[in-house]
């Protein structure tokens, strides 16, 4: 996912009980790890102006989650996410944390002409291992994440756990985004649900899930209600929109 900027939530948290919004982070374990499982998905990405007309051809993701267990028997997933376009590979990146609580513990990616980045997490610290700083403002690289934060690139992966039950419902989530100086909570709200056309005059009930990056720059995400998967993603910002969507 782009980086976006942060979200300030102090007056938002403030109010969080009265309004009944649900605080979501790595160590509160509200996430409905029944829906998490391995495998692989593929979206195309592309973009289109307020009008409908399309600005550009079809990037692909693919997406890819798998299960194990580390060296000192912790249950751990592997995330693998490509970029590609035009044939081209844009950027690959990897990412393993703990189960289940997905909570981070290493972040590998390498972007075509930007190079290669790794981070390091322990106990909610991140840090880049000596092996690969590049510069001496990596070697006192240290972010304490606060709130403790899933990986913001597995927002495809992650927001379909979040405990749905009724439109109206609000969530608050931590995210961080590797190499950024802070973690951070993002609102979410349940809009609605909808039955989206498929293929062959099919449809599939979904989830509407709303997520404000900050002001003017939001997106709406469709998760289908049984098998719990983003099939559709619509984001605006700068006078455009991006779209997500599901091929297998």
């Amino acid at each position: 996912m782009k980086p976006v900027l942060s979200f300030v939530l102090a007056s938002f948290l403030s109010f969080s009980a009265a309004a009944q919004i649900d605080t979501i982070n790595t160590d509160n374990l509200k996430l409905n790890m029944g829906a998490f499982k391995e495998g692989k998905a593929s979206y195309a990405v592309y973009f289109e102006d307020s009008l409908g007309n399309r600005l550009t051809s079809a990037d692909i993701w693919d997406r890819t989650i798998r299960f194990s267990t580390n060296a000192a028997g912790q249950k751990t997933y592997a995330f693998t996410w490509t970029w590609w376009r035009k044939d081209s590979l844009q950027s690959t990146v990897q990412a393993t944390g703990l189960l289940p609580s997905l909570k981070p513990l290493t972040h590998a990616a390498e972007y075509l002409r930007r190079g290669k980045f790794f981070y390091q997490f322990n106990n909610d610290v991140v840090t880049i291992p000596a092996e690969y700083q590049k510069t001496a403002k990596d070697s006192v690289f240290r972010v304490q994440l606060a709130p403790p934060a899933f990986e913001f690139p597995m927002d495809l992966e992650i927001f379909p756990l979040l405990p749905f039950k009724k439109a109206g419902q609000e969530f608050a989530i931590a995210f961080y985004e590797p190499g950024t100086a802070q973690s951070n909570y993002y609102k979410l709200t349940v809009t609605g649900k909808e039955a989206l056309p498929l293929p062959g005059a099919q449809t599939v009930n979904c989830w509407l899930l709303r997520i404000d990056y900050a002001p003017g720059s939001y997106a709406t995400f469709w998760i289908t209600d049984k098998t719990r998967e983003v099939v559709k993603m619509r984001e605006y910002f700068r006078g455009r929109y991006r779209y997500k969507v599901r091929l297998y």
